[in-house]
């Protein structure tokens, strides 16, 4: 019996890797550089080692098998230590090139990663980001599978395999249209939003499980919660004045600063605190590609953090001014 440890290449590595990313035998087949009709064969090759299917076919594409997953990740973990000793050979030569295959929830991914890379591609042009946005629970499954090798993410704690490291402190603060909701020095009672409708993302969405972790613990249901797809659909729908929101400051700070939004915190009530961190699988050093990066995002965080303050700061100065009506 043929065993998978005498049948792996990096070329077959790769092809089942990338049909796990692509859900797509001929995608997969271009992304690796060959022809179908020689993935498929490397496909059967693999199968026959394995003693089982890895691959599924439907009408839309191909999917791995739960023992294709598992395979995979292990696969995908393989090449990125390969990768990696690559990359160190190349850091001892002088240079610094490679891949860095990126996860990152929805607000780093949006509000902080652009800048970044920015600042990246100039310092170290020779190396290629492939980035991918999802909510948090979602990256961290991608990074548990090998589908990403790094991830910026604003959970505190993961899966015992992962690694989380600090980088940068974020505030889930309540916005809400302007005059929408009466608060009092720029705070809410708690109680009002029994009678206001919760404008969230999705239940996967970390910045969502905070904040019903804060409601269970106050005891508060809000009268309607509204599930809506992405951070952009929850702030138009707040500025249209459809209910409130809690969202990461730096998903909000343009609009706080352009007085599109109102700024409130829950009267008697912490801060709605977290950290963004840089996660990866603990058996998995970094890169020195990825080492650069995490450096970057440090530098230019420190800059938006900033920015991101003074609009907040802004806002709830303007929340705690009286009334023109009431003096």
């Amino acid at each position: 019996m043929t065993l998978l440890s005498e049948v792996w290449d990096t070329t077959r590595m790769r092809l089942l890797v990338e049909i796990d990313r692509r859900g797509s035998l001929s995608a997969a087949a271009q992304a690796v550089g060959i022809g179908q009709p020689s993935a498929s064969q490397h496909l059967r090759v693999l199968e026959a080692a394995a003693g089982q299917r890895l691959v599924e076919r439907n009408g839309r594409g191909s999917r791995l098998t739960e023992g294709g997953r598992v395979l995979a990740a292990s696969v995908a973990q393989a090449l990125a230590a390969l990768a990696a000793g690559e990359q160190e050979l190349g850091a001892l030569a002088g240079l610094q090139t490679g891949t860095i295959r990126l996860g990152a929830s929805t607000a780093p991914g949006s509000y902080l990663l652009p800048d970044t890379l920015g600042c990246f591609r100039r310092d170290y042009p020779a190396v290629d980001v492939e980035i991918e946005i999802a909510a948090s629970g979602e990256i961290l499954r991608r990074l548990l599978g090998g589908r990403i090798e790094l991830a910026i993410v604003g959970v505190d704690n993961a899966d015992e395999r992962i690694a989380l490291e600090p980088f940068l402190a974020d505030e889930i603060i309540g916005v809400a249209q302007p005059g929408l909701v009466q608060g009092m020095r720029g705070t809410l009672d708690p109680k009002a939003l029994g009678e206001l409708t919760l404008l969230c993302r999705e239940p996967d969405s970390s910045s969502r499980s905070f904040v019903e972790a804060e409601l269970r613990e106050i005891g508060i249901q809000p009268a309607r919660v509204w599930e809506l797809g992405s951070t952009e659909a929850v702030k138009r729908a707040a500025r249209e004045g459809l209910g409130v929101a809690f969202l990461s400051s730096y998903a909000v700070a343009e609009e706080i600063e352009r007085g599109e939004l109102d700024v409130f915190r829950l009267r008697g009530r912490a801060r709605l605190t977290r950290n963004f961190h840089i996660a990866r699988l603990s058996s998995r050093p970094l890169s020195p590609a990825e080492s650069a990066f995490v450096t970057t995002l440090t530098r230019c965080c420190a800059k938006q953090a900033t920015y991101a303050q003074a609009c907040v700061a802004d806002g709830s100065q303007r929340s705690r001014a009286p009334d023109a009506a009431t003096g």
